[in-house]
Order: structure tokens, then C-alpha cells, then sequence
């Protein structure tokens, strides 16, 4: 028996958990739970990295209570892109700012007059989004803010708490490979690209991969927690998708994923990058993955639409849950109108059931009450589900890849309207769990890096018999064919 720490955090919220390897199958338990919303100062959008640094001691703390000092090894995941710049001592010269901050509007034009789109896809592979760690960098060089100037260090969010708990300073593969700033051929940073943009070369650290011994815990923290001293600190696939991606319960080849949470990302798993005009036309990237895989995939908006709806609509129903929304979009009517959740208007904080409303209304699809949570999710469900087939249908035809079953995982999947929705649209199958799928991506990679598991292909075993996967059958199949249609024709020259 073995037991591993994983903090694993999302955009909305974070959580520490135990996991228990033994006999081939993996037990969690989640010890604490805890918020990860970002914040505003002074105008601008920042993560609060020492607070999630106080709850991941006090997470510790809970596990020497409740198992004793004795720990395998520890490790974190988090969303992608968002960094903190260190000086030369180690310190933190400012709380990382948070992607969906307002300073990365206008940066595609930064990069389309340097290096080149073209150009920077060629080398990195990455989709294009706004709020890439090359748009802020890019930005900030551009704005002369003095902070990449002064920098001695860039370490992404996940190893920067990786830093703080004691690992040496390195950049996980799988995240620093989605921030455009490395070449995706080499798997290391591209200069090319700090040089077109006077990005300071000196603020790259060493890339480590998933499964790399990268310290261990600090005395310091030993001593406060109750841990044991010397705990190796292993880098899971630092990037919460590829440490999903890497936990998928699937077999063969013949699989397509959607990662499902405030983000989807839809895509496939390939054993190298494709990059080619149409690659670069569909707006595809090539993400880095666990064991040398490519994650071929795109991000969709996903749940963060749902979740800033139940935040407007929560001011009047304090005591809405998410269950209670996918009962009321149960019981609405269908396919009344259509979004497409990439939409830049959807984006940003704000009060997102009037932002549906205007939305149908401009594009001639009716006028709907904002206050109708039945109907306004149902439409996002729907729309969801219509945005998946459609991704898929791309990376499809890019890859030949032939997909016969959909993995929906993460907390996503308990969505089980959703799950229907994207079974009827894609007319093949769906299996939707597990839930916990980037926790246990990241134990099982710490598994691995410690020893205790010998491939991919085991960690996949331990995750079958570990958890219950969920069948959805299509439905409606002749319907679907014109939904689909009807929703092409809608969003027709909205995609982003």
C-alpha cells in the first residue's frame, strides 16, 4: 500500500486529496475543499497564490491527523497558462495575474505583427487564445510594465506551489508546452519567440516532464504539518487536462475525450504533434501530454457559462445547486435557440444570463427572460453538446482519426443531461467518468515517478477498476442530423 497527495485546483475551486494505491486500484479521499475564485486589486485580476499555498499546509495538517506522518509523495496540478515572476532571490514580485484579466485584450495584434501567427503555430502548435501566456507576456513587454524586466524566473502556477513546498524551480512539460512560448518539436523553450517579442531569455527555468523527482518537502513544512521529513515532491502532468487525459479509462485507439468543467477541452490522444495548414486554419492545438503523447484538442468555453449563472441567478435563489439547474433544464422546452459558447461576450465575469439573452436576441433567435433558469440552461446544454460534435468533427477530419466512444471526464460528467445531449449529437457512445479524473491522473503519475506503476498502460488498469463508468446511448438520431444543422446555420461566421 502506498498513499499519495494530490492538490489539484480548478478555477473555482481547489482541493487536497489522499489517494491509496493497493492491490491495483486506487481510494480516494478529498481531506479539504477550499475556493480558488480570483481577485481584483487595484484593477486588475490576480490569484492569491499564498492563500492557496496556506490551504494545501493546511490540507497537510489534516493528513498527518488522520494517517500519521507517513506520506509516498505529493504533488499539484492546476489550469494552464497563469505564472509567477520570481526575482533573483526566490520572491514572488507580484500575485500572478489571472487569465481571464482584461490587460490581454488586443494582444493578437502583438503577435500577428511580430513573429507571425503562422509562424508561431509552426513552432509552438498551440490554438491561439487571448489570454495565452505569450498574449500576457507579449502584452506586459509591449505596455513596459517592469516586471518581466526585473524577472529572474518564470514558473507556472502549479510549479511555483511546487517551488514554495520545496522542489527546485522547473517548468513542467505539459504546462509550459500549452504557453506558446515552447517549441513543440524539441520540447523546450524557443528562442525565436522570446526574441521576436524581447521576452528576457533568462527567465526560463528547466523543463521537467511528468513522473520527474523534482525535491521534496521542505523541514520547514514538515515540521508545521506533521509530515514526515524528506517526502518527495513528483511532478505529475502539471496541466489538470493532461493529468485527466492521462487517467482516461480507455482502450484502443478508437476514442475522442471531452474534459469537462469550466473548460472543455475536446480532442484527441495521438503519439505526436499534427501541425499543417489545416491544423492552423481549425485553430487545433497540439498540448503535451504524459508518456510522450500529443494532445490533439480545442478548448471550448465549457461550464464556466453554467457556473456564472448560477451566480446571477443565485442572488435571488440563494440556495441553487447545480443539480437543481439540470432538473429545471430537464424539464424545459428543447432546442428552442442556440449559442456558441466561444463567443468573447461570454468570456469575462458578468451577469451571463442577460449576456444569453443578448446574445439571442441579436442573432434573431427571439427574446428569452433571464430569469427563466429552465430554458437559459438548457440552451447552454444544448449548445454545449452541438460545440462538441462540431470540435470533433474537426480534429476528425484533420486527424483520419476514427472515433467510436466519447470519455467525458471530470466534475463535468455528473452532468448527466449533458451527457445525453453530446451521446444524441455525436450518435455513437458516451462513458462519463471518472469524475475525480485529473486527482487521479496526478496520484497515479506520482505512482509511477515513485515506482509503484510501470506504464500508461497500468495507470489506465488501476483507473478501470478503480471507479464505475457510466454508459449514455444515443437518442433521437434522425432529429439530431437537423438540430445540427439548425445550429450550424445559427452561429455560421460567429466561430472564433
Amino acid at each position: 500500500m502506498s498513499r499519495h497527495f494530490a492538490i489539484d485546483l480548478g478555477a473555482e475551486s481547489g482541493r487536497c486529496v489522499v489517494g491509496i494505491l493497493q492491490d491495483g486500484q486506487l481510494v480516494l479521499d478529498e481531506l479539504c475543499r477550499f475556493p480558488t475564485k480570483a481577485m481584483t486589486i487595484q484593477g486588475g485580476l490576480h490569484w492569491n497564490i499564498y492563500r492557496f499555498y496556506e490551504e494545501i499546509l493546511a490540507g497537510l495538517r489534516i493528513y498527518s491527523q488522520k494517517y500519521g506522518p507517513e506520506l509516498d509523495s505529493i504533488g499539484v496540478d492546476t489550469w494552464g497558462v497563469d505564472f509567477g515572476l520570481l526575482d533573483q532571490d526566490g520572491r514572488l514580485l507580484g500575485l500572478p495575474f489571472c487569465y481571464r484579466d482584461s490587460r490581454n485584450e488586443g494582444t493578437e495584434e502583438i503577435l500577428a505583427n511580430g513573429l507571425g501567427k503562422d509562424r508561431i503555430y509552426e513552432l509552438t502548435g498551440i490554438q491561439f487564445l487571448t489570454f495565452n501566456t505569450l498574449n500576457q507576456l507579449a502584452g506586459a513587454v509591449n505596455r513596459k510594465e517592469t516586471q518581466p524586466q526585473k524577472a529572474a524566473s518564470l514558473l507556472f502556477i502549479p510549479d511555483l506551489l511546487h517551488f514554495l513546498l520545496g522542489a527546485r524551480k522547473c517548468c513542467e512539460f505539459t504546462d509550459a508546452s500549452i504557453s506558446q512560448l515552447v517549441n513543440i518539436h524539441e520540447k523546450n523553450w524557443d528562442n525565436e519567440i522570446f526574441d521576436s517579442f524581447h521576452i528576457p531569455a533568462n527567465i526560463q527555468e528547466p523543463i521537467c516532464f511528468a513522473g520527474d523527482r523534482i525535491g521534496t518537502l521542505s523541514d520547514d513544512i514538515a515540521c508545521q504539518t506533521g509530515i514526515q521529513p524528506g517526502v518527495p515532491i513528483i511532478a505529475p502532468a502539471v496541466h489538470d487536462t493532461a493529468s485527466a487525459a492521462a487517467a482516461i479509462p480507455a482502450r484502443g485507439e478508437n476514442w475522442a475525450y471531452i474534459s469537462s468543467g469550466t473548460w472543455s477541452l475536446v480532442g484527441v490522444e495521438l503519439e505526436k504533434p499534427v501541425i499543417n495548414e489545416e491544423s492552423f486554419a481549425m485553430n487545433i492545438s497540439n498540448s503535451g501530454a504524459a508518456f510522450g503523447k500529443s494532445l490533439f484538442l480545442k478548448n471550448v468555453m465549457g461550464l464556466w457559462i453554467i457556473q456564472q449563472c448560477r451566480a446571477f441567478w443565485g442572488i435571488e435563489n440563494p440556495n441553487l445547486t447545480y443539480p437543481m439547474i439540470e432538473d429545471l433544464a430537464a424539464s424545459a422546452p428543447s432546442y428552442q435557440a442556440f449559442i456558441d459558447p466561444d463567443q468573447d461576450c461570454f468570456f469575462h465575469l458578468g451577469d451571463m444570463p442577460q449576456k444569453i439573452c443578448a446574445y439571442l436576441k441579436e442573432s434573431r433567435q427571439g427574446s428569452f427572460d433571464p430569469a427563466d433558469i429552465g430554458t437559459i440552461s438548457r440552451i447552454v446544454f444544448e449548445s454545449l453538446a452541438l460545440k462538441y460534435r462540431y470540435v470533433i468533427e474537426q480534429i476528425t477530419h484533420v486527424t483520419g482519426k476514427k472515433i467510436d466512444v466519447i470519455h467525458i471526464v471530470g466534475g463535468g460528467c455528473k452532468n448527466l443531461l449533458l451527457n445525453q445531449f453530446t451521446a444524441n449529437m455525436m450518435q455513437i457512445p458516451v462513458l462519463a467518468g471518472p469524475s475525480e479524473c485529473t486527482a487521479m491522473g496526478n496520484l497515479l503519475i506520482q505512482a509511477y515517478g515513485c515506482g509503484l506503476l510501470a506504464s500508461h498502460d497500468e495507470i489506465r488498469a488501476v483507473v478501470r477498476n478503480s471507479e464505475n463508468i457510466r454508459q449514455f446511448n444515443p437518442q433521437d438520431g434522425s432529429a439530431g442530423e437537423s438540430i445540427y444543422q439548425r445550429f450550424l446555420e445559427t452561429i455560421h461566421g460567429k466561430e472564433v
